[in-house]
């Protein structure tokens, strides 16, 4: 199977779902609660984020390095 179609099943999976999700009220503020009770938060994002720009700046290093 091509990988377009998989692309294609899963996006409709996910709109199929965020219909079904959102039908319900209940079941929509609860997934709303649990989005913001996973979300970092002050410093904790802060630290995410600089080290994901870490990761980033030594990969960058060592592309450039092997790469020749």
């Amino acid at each position: 199977m091509r990988p377009g179609y998989w692309i294609l099943a899963l996006a409709t999976l996910s709109v199929v779902i965020g219909m079904f999700v959102s039908q319900d009220p209940e079941r929509a503020g609860r997934l709303s609660q649990m989005y913001r009770d996973a979300a970092l938060t002050g410093e904790a994002r802060q630290l995410a984020i600089m080290g994901l720009a870490v990761a980033i700046g030594a990969f960058v290093v060592y592309l450039s390095m092997t790469r020749r």
